[in-house]
């Protein structure tokens, strides 16, 4: 079961890579970027935590609130290399 899900995962994650350099996004696009990006979308919506976690699929709130405080640290992180680049 889980060698199925690597690799409709991996599957998945070509596609999405073949759709960004179509469309010339030059970011490595990952089903995990994905999930941070829909995840940061409801956040800043104000959809409720336990919504998140429902949607994300996530057995624990903490799980929920450890992902997002991870995005916000690489949104940080993007925003700290955009300045820097200038």
């Amino acid at each position: 079961m889980e060698r199925d899900i690597q690799w409709a995962r991996s599957r998945h994650n070509r596609r999405l890579k073949k759709i960004a350099q179509r469309v010339d996004i030059d970011e490595n696009l990952t089903t995990y970027v994905a999930r941070h990006s829909f995840a940061t979308i409801a956040k800043r919506k104000n959809i409720p935590l336990a919504a998140i976690q429902e949607l994300l699929g996530h057995t624990s709130i903490k799980t929920t609130e450890i992902y997002l405080d991870s995005l916000s640290s690489e949104t940080l992180d993007e925003y700290q290399r955009k300045i820097l680049e200038c």
